[in-house]
């Protein structure tokens, strides 16, 4: 099953403002200018990062894009993970961390449908993945 997320928009709006009013600021130094150009290129293409995370028969799958791009990808096999620890993110939403043997872990929070945890669950239990739940969850 497919899971789909975007970058967090109403932090990136607020600060694409204040970037440019830094810069407005900045003319007088060159250098200073410059970098504040460059933060305002990349909150804007922050804009534009999608994530997908695919659960199918035997591999975990995480991508990231920005607008068409992929960035990155990552698909773990059962085998190459050490565990799936579960725990909340805020009062609000819930986290999953994939520890897997070599590389990045995956972080997979704010996936829509919402249902991305019961099948994380349900995936582990199939293939007898170790599961650490903190006590908030």
């Amino acid at each position: 099953m497919l899971f789909k997320a975007t970058a967090q928009k109403t932090i990136i709006f607020t600060l694409l403002p204040l970037n440019a009013l830094l810069c407005i600021q900045a003319v007088h130094y060159k250098a200073l200018a410059f970098l504040l150009l460059l933060a305002i290129l990349c909150s804007f293409l922050a804009l534009f990062i999608r994530y997908e995370f695919e659960i199918d028969r035997d591999t975990l799958t995480y991508r990231i894009y920005i607008l068409w791009f992929k960035v990155y990808a990552k698909t773990v096999k059962p085998r190459d993970i050490k565990r799936i620890v579960f725990k909340r993110l805020s009062w609000k939403s819930k986290l999953a961390v994939v520890k897997v043997e070599n590389g990045w872990n995956m972080r997979i929070t704010l996936f829509n449908p919402p249902n991305v945890f019961k099948e994380l669950e349900t995936f582990a239990h199939e293939y007898d993945v170790d599961i650490q739940k903190k006590a908030d969850y």
